[in-house]
């Protein structure tokens, strides 16, 4: 199974983001659009049309860029502020910021605001969801069904999912998932689309 990711960020300047290949907008810089719109960007005060998929339906991923989802294991996503502190750091504008000290750190060199946290256990959790449709153009927001989640996430660069064992393959063509955080700050819920 594979899929492409999905992620919406409101209220501060950088939040964090899954990074994958698979997901929209995984090359979009603070260049690409009139306006920063990076997958790590707050998404707020936009209507619905620039919200959705971040306004990153013109910037798919390439098609034989898929997220693998191996039923009745866990599927390892990596999340961050920047793409700079992932295994994609290449592709990035900045280059390697990883920690040499932390390569778990999800957001090296920022405070622990960027989690939108107070600590560990103040997190509220991440969960991934599924549309059973490879077309993200026709896809709307009760299409998704969540199917895993992980209630430390975003504390650690690379973090766990775990995909059902009797998850329904996709369709011919794909399927299009959305990675969703609710964070403590004002318990904003966070979306991104890739796929699978």
């Amino acid at each position: 199974m594979s899929f492409n990711f999905l992620a919406y960020f409101q209220d501060l300047k950088i939040l964090a983001a899954i990074w994958h290949p698979s997901m929209f907008g995984f090359n979009v810089t603070d260049k690409t659009f009139p306006y920063d719109n990076r997958p790590v960007v707050p998404l707020k005060n936009m209507n619905f049309t620039t919200w959705w998929f971040h306004n990153h339906l013109d910037h798919p991923p390439n098609p034989a860029d898929i997220f693998e989802l191996p039923a009745g294991k866990p599927a390892t996503a990596e999340i961050a502020c920047n793409k700079g502190a992932t295994s994609f750091f290449a592709s990035s504008e900045g280059g390697d910021i990883r920690d040499p000290n932390d390569l778990n750190n999800p957001c090296p060199k920022s405070p622990i605001a960027a989690f939108h946290t107070n600590g560990i256990d103040d997190l509220k959790g991440c969960a991934l969801a599924i549309a059973y449709k490879s077309d993200a153009k026709a896809i709307q927001p009760e299409d998704f069904t969540i199917f895993s989640v992980n209630q430390t996430c975003v504390w650690t660069r690379f973090t766990d999912f775990q995909v059902p064992a009797r998850m329904p393959p996709c369709p011919e063509g794909g399927c299009t998932c959305a990675f969703f955080w609710i964070h403590s700050v004002r318990c904003r819920l966070i979306l991104h689309p890739f796929f699978i």
